[in-house]
Order: C-alpha cells, then sequence, then structure tokens
C-alpha cells in the first residue's frame, strides 16, 4: 500500500509522467484524435487531487463528450460547497472539428494545472470547467484535403460540422444538436460559468496578428460588461501579450476589402446563434479566440495556450469587480428593470480609427492564361482605418412583465426550458388584456440555412381581449435571462422561434384560412 502511495505521488509531482498531446509527440505533425483525448483526460484526472472527469452527454454518432472540472478542492457538481463564491470559467474546444487549436491548449493547460503552482493557487480562487473536444464527431473525420489553406498541420483536420451536418455554432438559439443541447443544458445551465472562453481558427484576411478575439457583439446584453472586457481585459490582456510572449493580438475581423484594406476592417454577426453572443445576452462574460489561420500550428497552439493563462490571470485579479457586474445585472433583469430591447441591429465603427496591421493583396493578369489571380505580399504594413467592430440598435420594443401562449405549444416550452428558462404550466383558462401581434405576411429566405428556410414575420401591435382555453405557460420576464427570453419569443426577432420555424405550421395554415394570423405568443404588461 505504502509503494502504491509513492508512485502516485511519484506521478502528481513529476512533469515528466504526465501526458503529452498528439501534437508534442509527433513534432506538430498530427492533431488528437477523440481517443487521444479522452486518454489525456483519463491519464491527468485519475491520481488528481483537483480535477475530475465527468461526460456531459453524447454527440451525434454516440461519442461520450468529456467536461474536466478543476477546483480546489476537487469537485463533481456545482452544488458542492468550495464552488460557492468562486468565479467559474468556462473553455470550449473544438465547436468546430477542424479548427483544433483550443483543443490542444486546453490539455497542456490541464497538465499546467497540475504541475505549476501558479496555476495550482489559482484554483483557490476561481474553477475551471474544461470542454477539450465538443465536436467530437467532426474532429474524428480527419483529413489533409479538410481546410487546405491552414498551415499545418501536415496530416489534417477534422470537419467543421457534426454528424448531421449542422454547425454547432449557429445552433445556440434553437438547439437542434446534442451537442449544443447538452453543453446548455448540462454545463451551462447547471455551472452558471460568470466567464465563457470559445477557441477558434480564422478562416480569412492575411493580418498581422497570431490571434484574434471578440467579445459578445449583441447590443441586448448588458453594456457595462461589454464595457469592462473590451476596455480593461482586452486592454491588459493585449499589452502582456505583446510584452511577455512577442505575439501582437487584435479585435477579430477582416479586410473589407481584400484589394484595398482602406475601406476598413468589420467583425462577424450580433445573433445569439453564435455561442459567444448567446453567453453575452445573457449577462455573463464572452470571450471569442480566434488562432491565425497562416501562422504555423504549433504557434496557433501556444498562442491560444498563452492567450488563455492570461485572461485567467486577469479573472483572479479582478474577480470581485466582475462578479459584481454580474450581480449588478441579474438584479436589474429580476426587479424589471429592463424596459426595452432591441429586434432590429446595423453594424458601426469604433469611435476612431484604428491601426491595424495586414498584408497587400495584389491582383495581376497570369501572361501565360490570360486568368486574373491574386498574391500576398511579403511587407506587413500598418493601416490606419475604421473598425467596424460593433452593433448599435435601431429598432425597439417594450419589454412585457410575461408572455402568455396556449398549452398546445408544449414544443416552445421545452424549448425554453432546455435553455434554462422558467416556465409555468397553468391547467386554467387565461382571460385578460394583452398586446398581440397582427400578422400581415410571413417571408422566408430562398436558401436553406441550417437546415431551416429561416423566416420573418410583419405585422403590427393592437391591444386586446384575450382568451385561452384549457391552459397556457406564462413566462415571466423577472428572470436573469430576460433578455434571451425576449430575443427568442418576440415575433419580430431575428434569431428568435419564429426566424427558426417553429411557428410556421400555425401561421401557415392561419394565413393560408383567414388571410391573416394573431401571433399565439401574448405580451402582457
Amino acid at each position: 500500500m505504502l509503494v502504491l502511495l509513492i508512485l502516485s505521488l511519484f506521478w502528481i509531482f513529476n512533469p515528466e509522467k504526465f501526458p503529452k498531446s498528439r501534437p508534442e509527440i509527433t513534432d506538430y505533425k498530427q492533431t488528437s484524435t477523440y481517443s487521444d483525448v479522452i486518454n489525456f483526460v483519463e491519464q491527468i484526472t485519475r491520481s488528481s487531487s483537483i480535477a475530475t472527469l465527468s461526460m456531459f452527454g453524447k454527440s451525434y454518432e454516440g461519442r461520450d463528450l468529456p467536461l474536466v472540472i478543476l477546483s480546489k478542492p476537487k469537485v463533481s457538481k456545482p452544488e458542492d460547497e468550495s464552488v460557492r463564491g468562486k468565479f467559474v470559467v468556462l473553455i470550449i474546444g473544438n465547436i468546430h472539428g477542424g479548427e483544433v487549436e483550443g483543443k490542444e491548449a486546453i490539455l497542456h493547460l490541464l497538465r499546467k494545472f497540475h504541475i505549476n503552482d501558479e496555476f495550482k493557487k489559482m484554483l483557490d480562487k476561481i474553477v475551471v470547467l474544461a470542454v477539450p473536444i465538443l465536436n467530437a464527431d467532426g474532429n474524428e473525420k480527419i483529413s489533409r484535403e479538410n481546410r487546405p489553406h491552414q498551415n499545418g498541420p501536415e496530416f489534417g483536420v477534422g470537419v467543421r460540422e457534426n454528424s448531421q451536418g449542422l454547425d454547432l455554432n449557429r445552433d445556440f438559439t434553437k438547439l437542434e444538436t446534442p451537442e449544443i443541447k447538452a453543453l446548455i443544458e448540462d454545463v451551462i445551465n447547471k455551472w452558471n460559468p460568470h466567464l465563457v472562453i470559445d477557441c477558434h481558427t480564422t478562416d480569412g484576411s492575411y493580418h498581422g496578428y497570431v490571434l484574434t478575439y471578440a467579445t459578445g457583439l449583441n447590443p441586448n446584453g448588458n453594456s457595462k460588461i461589454t464595457s469592462f472586457v473590451k476596455d480593461k481585459l482586452f486592454a491588459e490582456v493585449t499589452d502582456k501579450m505583446w510584452r511577455k510572449y512577442g505575439y501582437r493580438i487584435y479585435y477579430y475581423g477582416n479586410f473589407i476589402d481584400p484589394l484595398d484594406p482602406s475601406k476598413g476592417w468589420i467583425t462577424f454577426d450580433h445573433r445569439p446563434r453564435f455561442g459567444t453572443n448567446y453567453v453575452g445576452l445573457i449577462n455573463r462574460f464572452a470571450i471569442l479566440s480566434e488562432a491565425y489561420v497562416y501562422a504555423d500550428f504549433k504557434t496557433r497552439i501556444d498562442a491560444t495556450e498563452k492567450f488563455i493563462e492570461e485572461i485567467l490571470r486577469f479573472v483572479v485579479a479582478n474577480r470581485e469587480e466582475m462578479l459584481n457586474l454580474i450581480k449588478e445585472a441579474d438584479e436589474l433583469a429580476l426587479s424589471g428593470g429592463v424596459d426595452s430591447l432591441g429586434i432590429r441591429f446595423q453594424i458601426k465603427e469604433f469611435d476612431k480609427l484604428e491601426k491595424i496591421y495586414g498584408y497587400r493583396v495584389i491582383e495581376y493578369v497570369d501572361t501565360l492564361t490570360g486568368e486574373k489571380k491574386r498574391k500576398v505580399s511579403d511587407k506587413l504594413e500598418i493601416f490606419e482605418i475604421k473598425n467596424f467592430g460593433e452593433f448599435k440598435i435601431t429598432e425597439k420594443r417594450k419589454v412585457p412583465i410575461a408572455y402568455v401562449f396556449s398549452g398546445k405549444f408544449k414544443n416552445i416550452a421545452e424549448k425554453l426550458i432546455e435553455h434554462g428558462i422558467r416556465v409555468e404550466h397553468v391547467k386554467d383558462s387565461f382571460r385578460g388584456v394583452a398586446e398581440v401581434f397582427v400578422v400581415d405576411s410571413l417571408k422566408h429566405s430562398e436558401r436553406k440555412f441550417q437546415g431551416h428556410n429561416e423566416a420573418r414575420l410583419f405585422g403590427h401591435y393592437e391591444t386586446r381581449d384575450v382568451e385561452i382555453e384549457g391552459s397556457y405557460y406564462y413566462v415571466s420576464t423577472r428572470q436573469p435571462k430576460v433578455n434571451l427570453i425576449f430575443y427568442l419569443l418576440e415575433p419580430e426577432s431575428d434569431d428568435g422561434f419564429v426566424n427558426w420555424n417553429f411557428f410556421d405550421d400555425f401561421l401557415i395554415r392561419e394565413i393560408n384560412e383567414n388571410g391573416t394570423a394573431i401571433f399565439p405568443v401574448f405580451k402582457i404588461f
């Protein structure tokens, strides 16, 4: 027994006995397979005093999805006493199966927490939840043909989509993939992380940054939380990454016109179908990490790892202020202080011109074929240009005290519950005055996106006496997730249940029979 104890302690405190990732043992020619990841996390947690391994769901093909919980003392569930008062950080890797740097960086960080005293000490103040391989099925479809423009690994990577052919990072509002559904229900709803870091790899412009970043881009999220991330966290981490490691990082985006950088730099989308926008919408800290596709594989992993490390250092030093901002946002929601929210948005530029590093793309005519081709300059330049990196609200609607809808729409109630929203099922008829949306027309996109012809309602509001026979669902907006409730249930929302066709059967039938329809979710003021 004593011999076993000594051997166990030797393994725990000897760095050479800790597992290495597949990139490390193949000179960064290969990325980790699913079995590599499982073997790594099983080995790292087996005799650990700070790490617990659990499986929080299954992929579409039935692979277990691992979650490693780092805490001191170690815990297995959010109700454990030692979690109370600590700042909870969730780190997600491999949401896109071909974007593997986060997966590898997370494995390296799990090891570092066991062998580095600074990181061990962090666990006195924080709990780290690590999901290294969210798109387990996509990761397994490794081929050299995937992401051919990417600078390594030599033996290829997986595919973007899961085995349903769906993009996991477009599923956060509709919850149609088992992977994101499990992430929301069994990790985010249960652990209520204060910060979520989502790790990706870029696809686009030739810029001068080893990594780019963003926070939640939807203006319906709490503005104080967003400003804190941009003005304090990003500012400090950007400085540390350059001074300590020589890594230049900046806001995520692409040149609007690669042939003419003077036209500006532009970010991505504001809608909460994207994970970090979803997290920002529910008033939590959100960080998108995008490793630069044209950097070499080893550098991309290292930059991602260092970026996460610096974020964790910042969190440990500033956690009280961050927790207070979240508390303030939740209290505002619970008190009914959210008066109105946006339904339409427009991109806007930062207040001042930004100095952005990048490479010119030059167009030329091939003298042999006569074809127009492009090449990239090898000169890194600084362009002083507009950064279209934010969104503003252009149209608002009032937030009601509650939404009510018929008990016949059980699927809507169930989907809200999946999002962690409190829904009351009242087994009685409803009679009262409500604001109703009178539908003039229902339009669908011509092309399918993620299996849907996205929908948009046009119409107007009227105040009416309404009656719901049988039973009804009552959804109070005095909940921490009021912004999400609004986004999902508003008839004019650009990423809610209407958009994803949840009400199509009812609306199409009503319009065909009556020429119009009353949207079946009523607003109570």
